[in-house]
């Protein structure tokens, strides 16, 4: 048999199941014979706001008030999902900028031991590595925590960084080398943007979120909240654009879900993406939404 018909037959039964099968019971085939269920990645903020406000984040994060997400909140949101997701890939720890927070390292070991497989990044522009005592690299060392650096143009050691990482036995590695541009949200506040296209454009829509109990397609939907209040603006999330862990328990289920576009899309741009050059916001609505 050749490969190519191997992998049509696979492709066949496996959207077959998805359409006959109920989500519980492909949970539970997942979980005996041995695969598990899994989730590619997910990520959560340890604070809102930024100490360095690039123009165009997508985070929103400078028009976000200050504040210090509570770790246990965090930690309560994970074990939900240990429920329903025996593995998640990659776990990203980020903001906002999370090394402003000042109990980053409580969140360390409970991550750790609710999902020991995982791959845990701390996500950083840098900026605060000096400023890092020696428990806060120890406590890396310890848990198996990599830390992962945004290449922006400015005056961080990033390449000596990761060398004094590596000696540490610390997995460090640039998150992004090109931080010479950002790219446009060009946010669509009339939501008359063809939702199949975005989606299929999208370069976040792996990019699963987590907080407050919920879990998300991407990073917009549960931080537009900040672009919304800055400029008094009505970019709307229904319940159709998030996922309630406390009600919905099938990892099958939630990703046949995040196959398929949410209804927020439609406000995400549906045109060629556009590049701006690298700058520090100036909190203007232009940075997010399409004139």
């Amino acid at each position: 048999m050749k490969l190519s018909t191997l992998v049509k037959i696979i492709n066949f039964v496996k959207n077959v199941s998805d359409k006959v099968l109920p989500y519980s019971f492909q949970d539970f085939l997942l979980r005996k014979y041995g695969r598990g269920t899994y989730l590619s990645q997910v990520e959560f903020h340890l604070v809102d706001h930024c100490n360095l406000n690039c123009a165009h984040c997508n985070h929103f994060t400078p028009l976000a008030d200050e504040n210090f997400c509570k770790i246990d909140d965090i930690i309560s949101d994970f074990k939900k999902l240990k429920v329903i997701f025996d593995n998640i890939g990659k776990i990203f720890i980020l903001g906002g900028e999370p090394l402003l927070h000042p109990e980053i390292l409580r969140i360390l070991e409970p991550l750790r031991e609710i999902y020991p497989k995982s791959e845990i990044i701390i996500i950083t522009n840098g900026i605060l590595l000096n400023k890092q005592n020696d428990e806060f690299f120890s406590t890396l060392k310890k848990y198996n925590i990599a830390v992962s650096m945004t290449h922006y143009p400015i005056k961080v050691d990033y390449e000596g960084w990761i060398k004094r990482f590596e000696e540490m036995g610390i997995k460090a590695y640039y998150f992004s080398l090109d931080r010479n541009k950002m790219k446009k949200q060009n946010l669509d506040i009339n939501g008359k943007s063809d939702k199949n296209k975005a989606f299929s454009m999208c370069h976040e829509k792996n990019c699963h979120f987590v907080r407050d109990g919920k879990l998300y397609v991407c990073t917009p939907v549960p931080n537009i909240c900040f672009l919304n209040k800055y400029f008094n603006l009505n970019f709307k999330v229904g319940k159709n654009d998030y996922i309630d862990l406390n009600k919905v328990k099938s990892a099958s289920k939630i990703n046949a879900i995040f196959k398929k576009p949410i209804d927020f899309c439609k406000y995400c741009t549906d045109k060629e993406i556009e590049f701006d050059t690298y700058r520090v916001s100036r909190k203007e609505i232009n940075e997010w939404v399409k004139n």
